[in-house]
């Protein structure tokens, strides 16, 4: 039987799976922010949606921080002839950063209200 070789989309998206995630989280916040904002919505409203899209973007990006090696499976990176411990590392890393990235952005949001002026 043939294994399948790695994706090469699914390796990038592997690497870079913090990145995403982080920036769609970023892009959600702040569109929301705006919106809400624009629609005279409670400061709460956008504080629950910043906390509620970092615990979302944070538990998301846990399996590559934590555990690379089951995702990695994923695209096919676990074959006898494969050698991806620097894309692991490498995944890793980005995760673990990224979650620090998507905190930070989460506090931020979640300290500085939606319609403030010089904002």
């Amino acid at each position: 039987m043939r294994r399948r070789e790695p994706s090469t989309i699914g390796t990038l998206v592997f690497v870079m799976w913090g990145l995403i995630v982080w920036g769609l989280q970023f892009t959600a916040i702040y569109l929301g922010h705006t919106w809400f904002c624009a629609l005279g919505a409670a400061p709460g409203a956008t504080t629950a949606l910043a906390a509620i899209l970092t615990a979302a973007a944070t538990v998301a990006m846990l399996p590559v921080a934590w555990a690379p090696s089951r995702p990695a499976a994923l695209v096919g990176l676990d074959g006898p002839d494969d050698d991806p411990r620097h894309l692991l590392l490498i995944a890793r890393v980005v995760a673990l950063l990224s979650i620090v990235a998507a905190l930070w952005t989460g506090a931020t949001a979640i300290a500085v209200g939606a319609c403030e002026l010089a904002r």
